[in-house]
């Protein structure tokens, strides 16, 4: 006899069976459920259809027919739209059409065909029964609560200017609940503010929740879906960047032969820079370029004999693989192939017309190495091309605006400077030298021009903290300008023991050549910036600075003569100096040579003269001399009065914001003095006879506009 015991866990054993036995029921009802067959079939013909074998994905939705008429017609005419060679008599669209009329009314599948047949329409009107057909039937799935035609509905709704944005937002809001393609649509107008948003959590909220509809569509097989995915992981967009995790999904988009995926995980492979991931990147480069065919494909490819990366650099196969892209218009290949053919060329041979055609479509279609390039061959006149300065610069800022960041940097350099070409812009420089820090650029120049607007506060608002910061980072690359434009702002900070740093900076650039901190540690000895008070040693440094050429130098050097600080007063040098700066370009000494020439202080007193030189400083811009060579003319000194031309130079001085130019302007023009309002008198009532003839009405309105 058998003794059965008892055991506290027969129970929970019997329950546990009890579950299985009704679960392995549940499951094998599931399987026999019509839509659970019909989405096993789906997917089955849709994995053959990613691998081209149309035939075979026909015949797999052709055995759904017995099962769901309505769904075999919908996803068969959703195939022959794809391959139109599954039609032999080449109808396919005609039969497409056909078999999606025949779906509409249908309570499961209406509206899924209704939306295939309105997007076959739209590509093929010769198909449409009537013009609005496609219109009717996206407006009839969109009344049904189909959230695709709503998406479908506000993407033409955005296109029109007279459209309600309240109801495309609404449209798209409702779509982006399960729809991704939606969400990216959202998003788009949002971040553009085409359309309102609330506050930045709406934007996070729609962010997530097109991560989430991609999650979602990843399980039915939608490779664009995992893609997507791995770019959300790889930018952070919708959820917490992962690079690991990026990867993940592009490998599982490269499984189903994915071809944009393999360009995303070479991209991530390269990043790494092992080794072993450059070797494993050419070789889903050469994956692609074997399985898709596709231009991007092949240029990637290009590249990859082109520099050597995970195989020995081979020019002839990179020319071969660019110019199979180059063909297809693909304007990456065009620039690549453009910049391989100047490679090989001799730097004294004449141009190639070949590669200037290649880069001038290349740029055309918005490529801006192409742009950068071809600033650099007019600009500069490489590679036996004619300069061409003018159109250099229209690439230049093609580049720019495309956000190379050299291009940015080369473009805030040349707007700081100023040239023949492009005019001195101190706002220009600053907003171009800020886009090229954003792109990654990074320059001591950069950092001057951040440095000087963000110290004279005339384009940004004035921050001499981080203009001080500026000049670190430059500092610490080597800079002597940059030092010495660090003493001189040091000058101006409040800060503990700020005048010592200021003099221990000037002494650093000038021990390293910069002649502009002679002039500044002669200007801190006059005035006992930092240092004692020290006349002879102030005269020491201007005397530095003038034996090195620096102009500046010359000019302190010439007012010490004049006033005799820290060396023998001598009205002659000083005159004879300022001529010398005078003549090399310097306005300050045209300025007080002309006042030599006016007091007779080292040369003979001469009004003409002083006019003269004035008339100089005016010519070349500073708005000093403007204003005084104005109150020349104005007074008729030196020569004879201009009144009109007076005016006309202190409005330029008041323009380049020389304030005794705006007081002059108010004494000699100021602003008329409103007039109190006056009660207008009743309007006489005037006999119709005395009123002039139309004619004579006609004329006078004229007059009074004219």
């Amino acid at each position: 006899m058998v003794r059965l015991v008892r055991s506290r866990w027969l129970p929970f054993s019997l329950a546990l069976t009890g579950a299985v036995v009704a679960g392995g029921a549940g499951l094998l009802a599931w399987q026999q459920r019509p839509q659970a067959r019909i989405q096993a079939v789906v997917a089955v013909s849709n994995q053959a259809a990613q691998q081209s074998r149309w035939t075979a994905a026909w015949s797999q939705l052709q055995a759904l027919r017995p099962l769901h008429k309505a769904a075999a017609d919908y996803y068969q005419a959703r195939l022959l739209v794809k391959a139109p060679e599954l039609s032999p008599d080449g109808q396919a669209g005609v039969r497409a059409a056909q078999m999606l009329r025949a779906v509409t009314g249908d309570p499961v599948y209406g509206d899924r065909a209704r939306l295939a047949l309105a997007e076959l329409l739209t590509a093929h009107p010769d198909l449409a029964r009537s013009p609005d057909e496609a219109g009717v039937n996206i407006q009839a799935a969109a009344l049904n609560g189909n959230k695709r035609a709503n998406l479908i509905l506000a993407e033409q709704l955005t296109k029109r200017p007279d459209a309600d944005k309240l109801d495309i937002l609404r449209r798209l809001v409702k779509s982006s609940e399960s729809n991704a393609r939606a969400s990216d649509e959202l998003l788009a107008l949002l971040e553009n503010r085409t359309l309102p948003a609330k506050s930045e959590y709406l934007i996070q909220d729609i962010r997530s929740r097109r991560f989430t509809n991609l999650l979602r569509e990843t399980k039915e097989g939608d490779v664009e879906a995992m893609v997507k995915v791995g770019d959300a992981y790889r930018d952070g967009r919708g959820v917490a960047g992962n690079l690991k995790a990026a990867s993940q999904w592009y490998s599982r988009a490269v499984a189903l032969n994915s071809n944009s995926a393999r360009l995303r995980q070479i991209d991530l492979l390269r990043q790494q820079g092992t080794p072993a991931s450059v070797i494993q990147a050419h070789k889903l480069a050469m994956e692609a370029a074997a399985q898709s065919r596709t231009p991007g494909a092949f240029t990637e490819l290009g590249r990859d004999f082109k520099l050597g990366r995970g195989t020995p650099v081979d020019r002839a196969k990179a020319e071969f693989y660019f110019r199979k892209a180059a063909a297809t218009g693909f304007a990456p290949a065009q620039y690549e192939l453009a910049d391989t053919l100047l490679d090989r060329q001799s730097p004294t041979a004449p141009a190639d017309p070949e590669a200037l055609n290649l880069l001038t479509l290349s740029a055309r279609s918005g490529n801006d190495g192409a742009a950068w390039l071809l600033y650099n061959l007019y600009n500069k006149g490489q590679h036996g091309v004619t300069p061409d300065r003018p159109l250099a610069v229209t690439y230049l800022v093609q580049a720019a605006n495309s956000g190379r960041s050299g291009a940015r940097a080369e473009l805030a350099k040349r707007y700081s400077q100023g040239d023949d070409i492009v005019a001195r812009n101190e706002g220009e420089a600053f907003h171009w030298a800020s886009g090229a820090l954003e792109a990654g650029a990074s320059s001591t120049s950069l950092s001057l021009i951040m440095a000087d607007a963000y110290a004279t506060g005339e384009v940004v608002a004035q921050d001499r903290l981080r203009a001080k910061a500026f000049l670190e980072a430059a500092v610490r690359q080597g800079d002597a300008h940059a030092m010495r434009k660090l003493g001189a702002l040091y000058f101006t900070l409040q800060e503990p023991d700020a005048p010592q740093n200021a003099v221990r900076w000037l002494r650093e650039a000038a021990l390293r050549g910069e002649t502009d901190a002679y002039v500044d540690l002669g200007r801190a000895y006059a005035s006992g910036a930092g240092v004692g008070i020290d006349p002879a040693r102030a005269f020491t440094f201007f005397q530095q600075a003038d034996q090195a050429g620096n102009l500046s130098g010359t000019v302190e050097m010439a007012r010490s003569f004049a006033t005799g600080f820290g060396v023998a007063q001598n009205p002659v040098q000083a005159a004879s100096l300022y001529r010398r700066a005078a003549g090399l370009g310097s306005t300050e000494a045209m300025i007080l040579l002309s006042y030599c020439y006016e007091t007779g202080e080292g040369v003979p007193k001469s009004l003409p003269d002083a006019r003269v030189w004035l008339q100089k400083g005016a010519e070349a811009g500073d708005p000093e001399a403007e204003y005084w060579f104005g109150m020349y003319l104005l007074e008729g000194r030196g020569g004879s009065a201009n009144r009109g031309e007076a005016i006309a130079y202190f409005q330029k001085s008041k323009d380049r914001k020389f304030k005794p130019a705006a007081a002059m302007l108010n004494q000699l023009m100021p602003a008329p003095k409103p007039v109190p309002p006056k009660a207008m008198p009743a309007k006489p009532q005037m006999p119709e006879q005395s009123l002039p003839p139309p004619a004579i009405i006609a004329v006078t309105a004229i007059k009074a506009t004219s």
